[in-house]
């Protein structure tokens, strides 16, 4: 069995708020201990389930924040910007099943910590086929395009509750309990480590439980952004229309095409921010 994980910062236990998400930050070495603690204790789990091969990838900011002497060095990890699938990439590199680790929920969650879809000042909303969807589930369905199935989620209990009515049946851990954006309530570490592990490895011995969330074909992508002039950008691009002042729309039958539109439609419109009204 080989086991891919996708590893974000956001909704590990012990992180907060956005001081602690960036590198120069004062809270960011800490958060980074964190993470690899997190990561570290699923793989454990995976291990523990039969595991032969595990491929991690760094899905937080710049994705050079889990470093190769602190990881479980059962495993190969995935670092660096540009990477074509972003917070998912490798998952089509012969992968038996994935596990998302310290996910958030989407952008406009009440109460979900430091909650945001990809790129947080750019997208106010992403709508797959109608429905509005975060992180987990674009990259759940980039998984299913690949016929990878998700076997557990871990986050706060916001991004469990999204995947569960998105994903239905899932094993889903939640780390900490949000309280709002920028707070909540911390369950003791030695407890969120213990549960991660042994929930992967139940969860991976367990395939009835897997998820396989295949989008559709075509598949639309509706873009919300934050300003017009980000969507005046974007649909210069071939494919893309302009629905309403702030909105664009992909329709592709290749998912994984739309989803690579979507990464570049978030570096174009980063690029049209105005700094003296952002």
């Amino acid at each position: 069995m080989r086991v891919y994980l996708s590893v974000d910062l956001e909704g590990c236990n012990g992180i907060v708020h956005s001081s602690q998400t960036q590198p120069g930050e004062p809270g960011y070495p800490r958060a980074v201990e964190l993470m690899h603690q997190e990561a570290n204790a699923v793989i454990e789990g995976a291990l523990a389930a039969g595991a032969k091969s595990i491929l991690v990838n760094d899905a937080h900011f710049d994705m050079r924040n889990l470093k190769p002497e602190l990881l479980h060095q059962s495993a190969e990890l995935i670092s660096g910007w540009q990477k074509p699938f972003s917070m998912v990439s490798g998952i089509n590199d012969g992968v038996d099943a994935a596990i998302f680790v310290g996910y958030h929920s989407k952008a406009g969650t009440a109460r979900g910590v430091l909650s945001h879809t990809y790129r947080s000042q750019i997208f106010l909303d992403v709508k797959l086929d109608g429905v509005s969807v975060g992180e987990t589930g674009l990259n759940a369905a980039l998984a299913g395009h690949f016929n990878i199935p998700i076997a557990m989620i871990a986050g706060d209990d916001a991004v469990c509750a999204e995947a569960q009515e998105l994903l239905g049946k899932i094993s889903c851990v939640p780390v900490k309990q949000s309280i709002s954006r920028y707070s909540a309530v911390f369950k003791p570490v030695k407890q969120v480590l213990d549960k991660l592990r042994s929930e992967s490895c139940e969860a991976l011995k367990n395939r009835n439980n897997w998820t396989l969330f295949k989008p559709k074909s075509p598949s639309t992508l509706n873009l919300v952004m934050f300003d017009p002039v980000m969507a005046d950008g974007a649909e210069l691009l071939p494919f893309v229309k302009r629905v309403a002042d702030r909105e664009v729309q992909i329709v592709h039958e290749d998912y994984s095409q739309l989803f690579k539109m979507m990464l570049a439609i978030g570096a174009i419109a980063a690029s049209r921010r105005d700094p003296y009204f952002s």
